[in-house]
């Protein structure tokens, strides 16, 4: 396994590690040894739990403890910069309306004009249907069109291209002093790649460093196995993502964009600084968990130390 860079994120240091309710607009400095994972935690039954204390935690950095945690934080109401990819070659044709979820991500996910959404489409190439924008009535006008070329006679297909290009070229790294916010790729697609030169890895890599979760939206139920599904469950849990099953419902659908943007403008953030850390380039793995606590904590795996 090979994720992530190493961190560029998002709060205040220094301070005591108790946990803080970020209310003004989040902004981050952090000095070269320490790490900040930022992670949503919730109960057996998919809800937020939103009182997780420092002292319910267990952190592990390559296996070992880390020094000293400089900040816990939990912010409730963070702005939202989502990225809509819809696979648009021939084995997808007709099994969704990007329209009626461009309107069910701004009914449930544009609030205000800091939260943005931008609109892209694949086949065999990558087109950004809309950039980034605030207007719902522009997003859902630009889905609405997405399919108008749907299915080229060339018939490939290139999720992990798209993916990259989007968290590369799209999504700014979060840089200390500015605001931060929550990114996310709500991906629809069956999984099946057949025309990319980027690699799954190379997916997990970039969208780990930008801060990015990808939520797959499936057709079918977790008994439907194939590479291709296997692959985006790996980039789920990798990126600290989600997959949403059997997505054909409208109303199914509806009821996971919520729970999306309940996800993401509900963050813990933690600081700390490593065990004997070492700015070499190295894979630091990742582990974080309540020992006594049934919580399923969503977060990055890992991050490259470096200089």
């Amino acid at each position: 396994m090979n994720p992530s860079h190493l961190a560029r994120c998002l709060v205040a240091l220094s301070i005591p590690a108790t946990l803080l309710v970020a209310q003004q607009p989040y902004v981050l400095k952090l000095n070269t040894q320490e790490v900040a994972l930022n992670f949503h935690a919730e109960d057996a039954s998919g809800r937020t739990i939103p009182n997780l204390a420092l002292a319910d935690l267990r952190l592990r950095d390559n296996g070992k403890p880390p020094d000293k945690i400089t900040l816990f934080t939990h912010s409730q109401n963070l702005p939202l910069r989502v990225a809509i990819v819809f696979d648009e070659s021939a084995s997808m044709a007709g099994y969704l309306s990007p329209r009626r979820v461009a309107q069910q991500l701004a009914a449930t996910a544009i609030q205000s004009d800091k939260d943005q959404a931008m609109v892209v489409r694949f086949d065999f190439e990558t087109q950004i249907q809309q950039p980034w924008t605030s207007d719902p009535a522009i997003l859902i006008h630009a889905a609405a069109h997405v399919t108008d070329k749907n299915g080229t006679r060339l018939g490939g297909t290139a999720i992990w291209d798209t993916l990259y290009r989007v968290c590369r070229d799209h999504i700014p790294a979060q840089t200390p002093g500015a605001e931060v916010s929550a990114n996310a790729i709500l991906l629809f697609t069956d999984g099946d790649d057949n025309w990319s030169h980027a690699r799954p890895q190379d997916v997990i890599d970039i969208c780990t460093q930008r801060e990015t979760p990808i939520y797959p939206f499936m057709l079918f139920g977790k008994e439907h196995f194939d590479k291709g599904q296997g692959l985006l469950r790996q980039l789920a849990e990798h990126t600290g993502g989600k997959v949403f099953y059997q997505q054909i419902g409208h109303t199914t659908m509806a009821d996971s964009i919520l729970q999306i943007n309940q996800d993401l403008r509900d963050r813990y953030t933690l600081v700390y600084r490593p065990h004997a850390l070492k700015l070499n380039s190295s894979f630091h793995t990742i582990k974080l968990d309540t020992p006594a606590k049934a919580t399923q904590i969503n977060v990055r795996d890992g991050y490259f130390a470096e200089p």
